[in-house]
Formats: structure tokens, sequence, C-alpha cells
């Protein structure tokens, strides 16, 4: 009975200890992202993926850089479903040794759904990368502490004017 009700105290001793450990946080300064082409880089570290970017660029908790960071994996899904017409074709129309019979396969029509898949494979991959730029240069605005002059093009009705902008930051 004591060797129970001793275990039982080790036993919840331990737990409120590694409880307590578990909540005890760093705080770390946020490094600029840096993008070459379609690679990143967080400070000096080249990220092997984007995705490792989504902890720095939403602990900002900012709506437009989760938003954009939310559009770009929405974009890097769809490039997987642009493949999606040409396999459901091979899929309904080969003929795989089975006992129903089938139209068979017209190569042309296959080498243009996995054309169209290809086309909208890069453009999903375009705009994804788009995206994330755009949501690294505001996560990079938002973590920079010194003000700022610059020459800036705004979007209105689908033409750029060009504007000069001056942020301050104190």
């Amino acid at each position: 009975m004591r060797l129970t009700i001793s275990i039982a105290i080790i036993l919840f001793a331990w737990i409120g200890v590694s409880s307590s450990c578990a909540q005890d946080t760093k705080e770390m300064p946020l490094k600029p992202i840096y993008k070459n082409g379609w690679k990143y880089f967080y400070g000096d570290q080249r990220m092997n993926s984007p995705y490792a970017l989504q902890i720095p660029l939403q602990s900002l908790n900012d709506k437009e850089i989760n938003m954009r960071y939310r559009k770009f994996k929405t974009f890097q899904a769809l490039r997987v479903v642009a493949y999606i017409p040409s396999i459901v074709y091979v899929l309904a129309n080969g003929n795989f040794g089975g006992r129903r019979p089938t139209r068979g396969i017209n190569s042309e029509t296959f080498w243009l759904l996995w054309g169209g898949g290809l086309i909208a494979d890069f453009t999903f991959n375009a705009i994804s990368h788009g995206q994330m730029g755009k949501a690294i240069d505001i996560y990079n605005v938002k973590i920079s502490n010194k003000s700022t002059l610059g020459l800036s093009f705004n979007r209105l009705l689908n033409q750029n004017y060009p504007g000069v902008t001056y942020q301050f930051k104190f």
C-alpha cells in the first residue's frame, strides 16, 4: 500500500514538474527573410522549403500576411489538381486487360490534357510564389524598426502608378 502511494506521489510530482517546464518559452528576435529566385533564406540560413517559413510569417499575427500565406498553400495544392483530368482520362478509357470494352486512349486528347495540366502547374506555381513574395515583403517591413523612404508602384485600375512612400517607425 505504501509503495503504491509513493509511486502515485512521485508520478504526480513528475507530471507537475514536466508540465510546468513545457510552458517555458524563449523570446527570439525575428530575422528578415530573403528571396533569391524561388530559394528562401531566413536570416543567413537557406530554407529547404517555403513551408518552413510558416512559423516566422505567422508569428506576427498579421491578417494580410496570413491571407497571402494561405493563398500560397492553396495554389500549391492546385498544382496537383491540374493533372487529375489526364489521369481520369487514362483510367476511364484505358484497356488494362479487363473484359469491359473501352474506347481506347486517343493520344492527342491525352497529350492535350497533360499539356494543359503542365501549363496550369507552372501557372499555379508562379502565382503561389508571387503570393509568398508579397507576404515576405510585408513581413520584412513589419519587423524592421527603421524609418524608410522609397519608391513604390501602386496598383490602380490594373495600371502601375509610381509614388513616394515614407514609413516612420518609433
